[in-house]
């Protein structure tokens, strides 16, 4: 998550959306006084190498409370105040659910875990991911947020809001946890009929507001 008082943005991190690429590729244009949480120890050097500042202003003080970097909208608004969340512009990113499924069972499996996607499908986690992704831009589950790019489009939208915000230099997204999905077959591969109409139960909001298609 990030607060830029410089340039009076918010940016809200979802899960498995290239989240960690975005908050490396902000911080690069991000001022002394702005809010930026801690990624991974693996991924800070990476924004290290990209010129990125690390993380700071995060903590309590100088924040009423410690802020991190999966915060939902709710707690973010509450954090900043009403004022600030209206007046900066607010963003995050999502993705096709069918998608993102397939990479966070890889990220759950990625020490070896012996679990079946389709086990996985049909576990509680993807109930939780469904809440936790819709928090991270929905209050109440209504929208909360100016913007919300696609996964299948980041560069487009990012690069949208990069220049709205006219933010110094170009935008370069860095591919962080890429090497978490070690097989690049397509998403529909992992699915048969029953995963997949139960996918789209549980996120059948998102499929709806953003258009997503199997």
């Amino acid at each position: 998550m990030i607060v830029s008082h410089e340039h009076r943005f918010i940016f809200l991190k979802s899960r498995k959306t290239a989240g960690t690429s975005v908050e490396i590729a902000l911080s690069r244009a991000c001022g002394p006084d702005d809010v930026i949480t801690p990624i991974s120890p693996a991924d800070e050097p990476v924004r290290a190498a990209y010129g990125g500042r690390g993380p700071q202003n995060f903590d309590a003080p100088p924040l009423p409370r410690r802020a991190w970097n999966h915060m939902p909208a709710s707690m973010v608004r509450q954090l900043v105040g009403r004022a600030v969340w209206r007046d900066y512009l607010t963003f995050s990113i999502e993705r096709n659910p069918w998608d993102a499924l397939v990479s966070l069972y890889h990220w759950r499996t990625r020490e070896g875990e012996e679990l079946s996607f389709e086990d996985f499908v049909w576990s509680d986690t993807v109930e939780n991911y469904a809440t936790r992704q819709s928090r991270a831009y929905r209050i109440d589950g209504e929208l909360a947020v100016d913007e919300v790019c696609r996964y299948d489009t980041l560069d487009h939208d990012l690069g949208r809001i990069w220049r709205r915000l006219e933010l110094p230099g170009v935008l370069e997204l860095p591919h962080a946890k890429s090497q978490t999905r070690p097989h690049r077959q397509p998403y529909s591969a992992y699915y048969d009929d029953a995963s997949r109409d139960r996918v789209a139960e549980v996120f059948a909001p998102t499929i709806e507001a953003f258009g997503f298609e199997f």
